[in-house]
Formats: C-alpha cells, structure tokens, sequence
C-alpha cells in the first residue's frame, strides 16, 4: 500500500507539472457530486492572510497598477494567441495517445505497450478505433472551448488576487512608481507582454523537459520517499480497525460500515 501511495504522490506531483491523460469514471458524476469534489479541492492553493489595515489602503493604487498588467480580456488574448498551440497539443494527448486509446480498448497495462514501436500502436488503434483521430480532435476542441471559457470567468477574481499581493508587496510610493513607468512607452509594452510571455511557445516548450526529467530521477525519488515513509507507522485499512473504531469512522464519513467493508480494494497491502 505504501509504495501505492508514494506513487500515488509522485504521480500527482508529476501531472500537476505537465499534461496527464484523462480516466474515465465508472459512473457519470451528478451536478451535487461535481459541486462536492469542487468544495474539496477549493481550497488546494491555500488561503491568504487578510490584509491589514495599511495594505487594504493601498488596494486602490495596487489595482490601478494591476489593470495596466493585467487589462480585462488578457486571459482571452493568452487562450487564443499564446496557449492555444500547447492546448492543442496538451488536449489532444488526453485521448490521442496510441496506448491509452489500445488500454482503453483491451485492458492492456499501458506499461506493456511501451517497446511496441509507434508504426504498430497506431495500426491497432486503426483496426479497433478508425475514428479516434476524429474524435480526439472533436473533444479536444470542445474542452478547448469549456477551458477558456473558465480562464475568462475567474479572471476578475484573479486579478482582483493579484492586486491584493501587490497591496502587500509595495508601498503606496512603489504602487506610485510602477503606475508611472507603465505610463511609459516601453512600461506600456512591458505591462501589455509580461503576462502573455509566460504563456509564449518559447517558454512553454521548455516545459517538454520536465517529465522526461522527472522519469529519469524516478527510481531516486521513490527510494527517498520510501526512507522517510519507513520512519513512520503506515495508515490502517477499515479492516484492520477494532468494532469500535469500525462504527466512529462509518459516523464520522456519513456512511455504513457495509459500504466502507465493500470499497476497501482488495488485497491490500502494508508491505513495500
């Protein structure tokens, strides 16, 4: 179970950095459950500290200089100019994978695929799935669409947060001087370009590095994070619970003691 969990952890920390494939559920999930999983993971960036009464006096200022940076329609301008060749392509991999697709298909561990050469992977995946390519593209499209149309609702709240931390950052004197040189020809062009360049293909291509490098340190990773897992006692399995501690924890999660009995995976284990 342990080394589960740290692969679990590893992986997460891996596709928080770069594109990962989407899974599907054994059920559709309802609009009640979808707005449960949104509540937990609202708060997955952390919370800030509230300003104190000196930055909230600054709030003005910093958002004077945060509309210059960050001017309403700068999320549609980066979707549609900067990310959309790497939305493409980070969307596309979502189910335009050869050996997702064949996994999907045959229930083949995608690990086993991996010395199959491309030519054959896309010949199987044409024998069983002549139209993936189609509809790859046509969900990639479509989720192209629903991410933007995210990115554009929560800008206000975004910049809104940004000039908040620059409350914080600046005084009201920097807040003064930043707004003035962004008055500036070449601070106007910076003020119009700095958000966008983190979302130019120069940058973004970089990021091709990292997965490549994260495999490679893998085997370095997983021997750390079993050493410092070893230090500490593992978790328990509702089966491995007293009656007593069995009925807390069905009360504490809402649930029977049936249902936690029936979704325990099977054949776990606490051994590495």
């Amino acid at each position: 179970m342990m080394k589960r969990l740290i692969l679990a952890a590893t992986a997460g920390l891996a596709l928080s950095l770069t594109p990962a494939p989407a899974f599907a559920q054994s059920s559709e999930p309802t609009a009640e459950e979808l707005g449960a999983l949104g509540s937990l993971f609202g708060d997955m960036f952390g919370t800030a500290e509230p300003l104190s009464p000196e930055q909230e006096a600054r709030l003005g200022a910093a958002m004077v200089v945060v509309t210059k940076l960050f001017p309403e329609g700068t999320y549609a301008k980066m979707m549609n100019e900067s990310m959309a060749p790497m939305m493409e392509g980070m969307l596309g991999g979502l189910g335009g994978s050869p050996a997702i697709t064949l996994t999907a298909l045959t229930g083949i561990d995608p690990f086993t695929l991996t010395s199959v050469e491309d030519e054959k992977l896309a010949e199987a995946v044409a024998l069983l799935d002549p139209a993936a390519a189609q509809r790859n593209a046509a969900m990639s499209d479509a989720m192209f669409t629903l991410i933007s149309e995210v990115v554009v609702e929560v800008e206000p709240a975004y910049r809104s947060g940004l000039a908040r931390a620059y409350a914080v950052r600046f005084s009201g004197e920097e807040l003064a001087d930043l707004s003035a040189y962004f008055d500036t020809p070449v601070g106007k062009k910076y003020a119009a370009e700095s958000f966008l360049i983190f979302a130019d293909p120069q940058v973004m291509a970089s990021m091709n590095e990292i997965m490549p490098a994260m495999m490679q340190r893998m085997p370095s990773i997983m021997e750390m994070m079993e050493n410092a897992a070893a230090e500490y006692p593992e978790g328990r399995t509702f089966s491995a619970l007293s009656a007593k501690e069995r009925a807390k924890l069905a009360s504490l999660l809402g649930v029977s003691e049936e249902e936690l009995a029936d979704a325990e995976p099977a054949g776990t284990s606490t051994e590495f």
